[in-house]
């Protein structure tokens, strides 16, 4: 996987277990986007209000356009915001019509229970921030967890074996043909070093893949490097079981067990071929800040940039 891999995709999808850091991974490919000169979007199917910590930044992510740094902006996805301007921007006459018709509860009830409905909007309109004329370099999408990513990116090509013609099933073919067009799209896995992250990310990889939709790799998170040589190992884990050493040792034995599952995980990721495994680094922190996404950005490219 190289930064030309990485780049040359007008739509990036994050997505891996719950917990794993698709978001982290997503903002990193921002700042990597924004540090090379890029204008990348972030995407996002959950909203940030303004004064919530996210990041260290405190503005909010909402449905319109909103700056999270200096060449990074961000875009909270709404369904039903996003279905109201679909149609106004297609069908400009009936839209009064429309938006009278849609504020009935009766409507907006059917919104919300008909299957698969909000999804094929929420996916129309990452399509439309990455078609969008003069708009911008790579839209990053920070997907829901697995079970729910995978049916949102195969829902255009089902949608489609059930509507035969117009301008509706026209629209649908051109998100479909973006999704799976691997010149454009392309599906990035976010996993960490422990067996259900790595089992589910596998699961995820295969899934994809079969929809058809390109998989460029995966990101293995919350890596963590020994300090240590061999010979001091084997010293800190005996100490350790021998009862001595406090605090320092059990510190140094976790450090090392942390070590050696990510030198585990990492040999199953690239054994089953899910494409390139990059590694993030494990963040010692609580709360991660811009300047960490920027470090992290840093260590993505410098991963990529080896052969």
């Amino acid at each position: 996987m190289t930064i030309t891999d990485i780049l040359g995709k007008k739509l990036i999808v994050i997505t891996g277990k719950g917990g794993v850091g698709k978001t982290t991974v997503s903002l990193a490919l921002a700042f990597l986007n924004a540090r090379l000169g890029r204008r990348p979007v972030y995407v996002t199917l959950k909203e940030v209000r303004p004064g919530y910590p996210f990041f260290g930044f405190t503005g909010g992510v909402g449905s319109g356009e909103t700056e999270l740094a200096p060449g990074i902006r961000a875009h909270y996805i709404d369904p039903t915001a996003a279905l109201d301007e679909y149609v106004k921007e297609r069908f400009v006459r009936l839209y009064p019509l429309y938006a009278a018709v849609l504020k009935s509860k009766a409507v907006s009830g059917f919104f919300e229970a008909a299957p698969g409905l909000k999804e094929l909007i929420t996916i129309g309109k990452v399509w439309h921030l990455g078609n969008r004329p003069g708009g911008y370099d790579q839209v990053i999408f920070d997907a829901p967890s697995t079970g729910h990513a995978v049916p949102i990116l195969d829902l255009p090509g089902r949608v489609l074996d059930m509507v035969r013609g117009g301008a509706f099933r026209s629209h649908i073919e051109w998100v479909e043909g973006f999704l799976k067009d691997p010149g454009k799209t392309a599906v990035l896995a976010v996993s960490a070093p422990e067996d259900m992250a790595v089992g589910e990310t596998l699961q995820l990889v295969s899934s994809v893949r079969e929809a058809g939709i390109n998989v460029l790799g995966a990101v293995l998170n919350y890596t963590v490097k020994s300090p240590f040589t061999p010979a001091e190992e084997k010293a800190v884990l005996a100490a350790e079981d021998a009862g001595r050493g406090g605090d320092a040792v059990r510190l140094a034995r976790l450090t090392i067990s942390r070590a050696r599952a990510t030198t585990k995980y990492g040999k199953i990721l690239r054994r089953s071929r899910p494409g390139a495994v990059l590694g993030a680094p494990r963040i010692f922190k609580k709360d991660l800040s811009l300047e960490d996404l920027r470090s992290l950005s840093v260590e993505i490219e410098n991963q990529a940039a080896r052969p």
